[in-house]
């Protein structure tokens, strides 16, 4: 090369390299906890930590945090979390739904929730947010319509609540977190959304990152990695019967079986054709009602419970007829004998 032309090349090399562009730092990622009354601490703690606790290196080689965290309800009244025989923790919404900022992610808790988070949510999902439900706040995504068809988990004693209230998604059980679509994702209970919320980080940042954190926490579970959820065998079940009269005979049981909180009712009518008959029931205010799904022949029973839980006094209705129907629970030395009638 010439020394001319090389010369005027090492002249040039300050002046490309101040030509160059500043390294500029990439906006926080903005992550909405969506909250209403008895919203639960661990669902919403679990997660904030992981996102709170997440750095990263920046273009100058410091450590930062990528997530901008913040509380979004119907008001920013502020509002109790669960509690136990005492109100929970007071929590101050920073921003109501109508003047929050634009999010990135939005984590919505167990909860009571209602038709302002509902529509809230149908508007977030509809500008292809990500959305990540923990515990029963797969509940709310439900409830707004955005798990119809898509599979999702959640809390698993309420997987009987769920499956029979959202017969159209498709509950997956046993594992720590789904995803649903391309943006929703649901957890299980509890400590899962630790789990979903650190798979969000390393999907954005890296397996190394996201351990960095779960380090930094000293959690030491392994579900965002493995997905392995609760064992069925951990799940405590209770059985009730009711042994029922019509006419005087003892002829219709009604199971009530409860796995975790989750009720599941069956009746076994055999002189009108029913055994092991699906139930739905219902209440409106003292009233109670059954609608027993036995094949060609419906019927329901309507009734009022006594104050002791020891008389169910009713009418059951089946064929266009009615007669009057008394349950009353077996204990269980006597179950047995009236299984066999």
């Amino acid at each position: 090369m010439k020394p001319v032309l090389l010369a005027a090349l090492l002249a040039m090399l300050p002046m490309l390299a101040h030509a160059e562009p500043k390294p500029v730092n990439p906006r926080p990622i903005k992550v909405a906890f969506a909250i209403s009354p008895h919203v639960n601490v661990m669902d919403v703690a679990g997660s904030w930590e992981v996102f709170a606790g997440t750095s990263i290196k920046n273009n100058q080689g410091k450590d930062t945090s990528p997530y901008e965290l913040y509380t979004i309800a119907a008001s920013t009244a502020p509002l109790h979390s669960e509690g136990a025989n005492h109100p929970g923790l007071t929590i101050t919404p920073d921003y109501d739904f109508a003047h929050a900022p634009t999010p990135d992610i939005v984590v919505v808790p167990a909860q009571i929730g209602g038709k302002e988070l509902q529509a809230w949510l149908r508007r977030i999902h509809a500008r292809h947010i990500t959305i990540m439900s923990v515990c029963t706040g797969a509940f709310q995504l439900a409830y707004a319509g955005l798990l119809n068809g898509k599979q999702a988990t959640t809390h698993h004693w309420y997987f009987g609540d769920f499956a029979r209230e959202f017969p159209d998604v498709k509950l997956v059980k046993r594992v720590r977190n789904v995803q649903g679509d391309p943006v929703i994702f649901t957890a299980g209970g509890l400590t899962s959304g630790i789990d979903l919320a650190l798979h969000m980080v390393a999907d954005r940042f890296g397996q190394e990152v996201a351990q960095q954190t779960a380090d930094f926490m000293e959690y030491l579970g392994t579900g965002s990695k493995t997905d392995r959820g609760i064992s069925p065998m951990a799940m405590p079940v209770t059985r009730q019967d009711w042994a029922g009269a019509i006419g005087g005979v003892t002829e219709v049981v009604l199971h009530r079986i409860t796995y975790g909180a989750s009720p599941t009712y069956t009746l076994d009518m055999p002189s009108r054709g029913g055994k092991g008959a699906p139930v739905t029931p219902s209440q409106q205010g003292k009233e109670v009602r059954l609608a027993v799904a036995i094949s060609g022949q419906p019927a329901t029973i309507s009734g009022r419970v006594d104050a002791a839980h020891e008389t169910l006094t009713s009418t059951i209705t089946q064929n266009g007829k009615s007669k009057p129907l008394t349950f009353k629970p077996v204990h269980p030395a006597d179950r047995a004998t009236t299984e066999t009638h």
